[in-house]
């Protein structure tokens, strides 16, 4: 099998293309890029009568309603075009929106777009599946662009004012559950699209709170905050995603001093939790893994660490050292390859805690090197 992916460098598209490198690395995926678009003849070359296509691309911002139109016409007419070239007769999924049922110009051109290759798999005989997609949130979404939780963490986070236009009650997907309902059609092609049962309906104002108690809880205390459901902990990685790795870490440990010699706080938990200690012998690595969902705190009591991460898929490695001398702690954001190296020569002694118990058959692990 063969996959195309159109908009793979957008929110969504990215973290198909993770899953898909991570669930299906056998697959072969093929990207369609901007300049693809361009040309009829561009797409031509690309596609292959049997792929399985995600279209994904999409314009959704733009300085008029008329050049959003435009742009997402183009890209549609081009990819209908290069379907019709080649008498496509594999998979489609075309991803549209609830805003298909409103006035606006996003609105009327994911309708039209999606009617248009629904008539096409008609006349060429091929599987075309969408589905009309609530708000979808999660890590690694551009704020001030297609979501607005992501737009309050960052505004939060920054302390930059933040102000409700319309404070509607909002359906809203987390992305890892809207992506796993989309790789059903991997193996099924003609399975439902349907998210009704991984879908959360909040006011904006609701959400809103959420992320501030998060911004009061975990950016002024370091504490973590109390999650009432699983709700909360997707919407909580995807606040600490917008945080800025390298400006905000690492964070030192507060300690009391007397007589008695010192006392710290490692960490203090709303929610429940598993603490583990771990020595290291000199030179020696831990993890070089990473997690989808686990928030992590690793604090480095005695000895000499180097901690790297890198977000799963790219090559950029950000790296912190830590010190005994001076005790402190990082967080480990999901999606992020990480590992710690005891780079002295003493024991290193680092206190792990996570916000969820350990269990064997689903420990939500995923081995890779930084």
């Amino acid at each position: 099998m063969r996959i195309i992916i159109s908009g793979h460098r957008g929110f969504i598209g990215g973290h198909l293309v993770r899953n898909l490198k991570l669930h299906h690395p056998e697959i072969e995926l093929t990207f369609l890029t901007k300049e693809d678009f361009s040309n009829v003849f561009k797409l031509v070359e690309k596609i292959n009568k049997k792929d399985l296509i995600f279209h994904l691309a999409g314009v959704n911002i733009t300085k008029t309603e008329e050049d959003l139109l435009n742009l997402n016409s183009k890209i549609n007419n081009n990819l209908f075009l290069a379907l019709k070239e080649i008498e496509f007769c594999g998979t489609m999924f075309f991803s549209s929106s609830l805003k298909e049922k409103t006035n606006t110009a996003y609105g009327k051109s994911k309708k039209e777009g999606r009617e248009m290759f629904e008539n096409l798999s008609k006349k060429l005989n091929f599987t075309f599946n969408y589905s009309l997609i609530p708000n979808v949130f999660g890590p690694f979404c551009k704020p001030n662009y297609n979501s607005f939780i992501s737009t309050f963490s960052y505004n939060l986070i920054n302390k930059k004012t933040i102000r409700i236009i319309k404070n509607d009650k909002i359906k809203l997907i987390y992305i890892d559950d809207f992506i796993e309902i989309l790789l059903k059609i991997v193996t099924n092609p003609i399975v439902k699209i349907d998210f009704k049962n991984s879908v959360s309906i909040l006011k904006v104002s609701e959400v809103l709170d959420k992320l501030k108690y998060f911004f009061q809880i975990y950016i002024s205390n370091n504490e973590f905050p109390r999650f009432e459901n699983e709700f909360d902990i997707k919407l909580f990685n995807t606040f600490r995603s917008n945080i800025n790795l390298q400006k905000h870490y690492p964070q030192k440990h507060n300690f009391h001093v007397d007589k008695r010699g010192e006392f710290s706080e490692l960490s203090r938990s709303h929610s429940k939790g598993q603490s583990s200690i771990s020595f290291t012998n000199s030179g020696f690595i831990r993890g070089n893994h990473f997690h989808k969902r686990k928030i992590e705190r690793f604090s480095v009591l005695k000895g000499e660490a180097e901690i790297q991460l890198k977000k799963y898929l790219t090559n950029d490695i950000i790296s912190f050292k830590l010190s005994g001398e001076s005790p402190s702690f990082i967080d480990i954001p999901i999606w992020y390859v990480h590992n710690i190296k005891n780079i002295g020569k003493e024991e290193l002694i680092t206190h792990f805690w996570i916000n969820e118990l350990f269990n064997l058959n689903d420990n939500d692990t995923y081995p890779d090197n930084v």
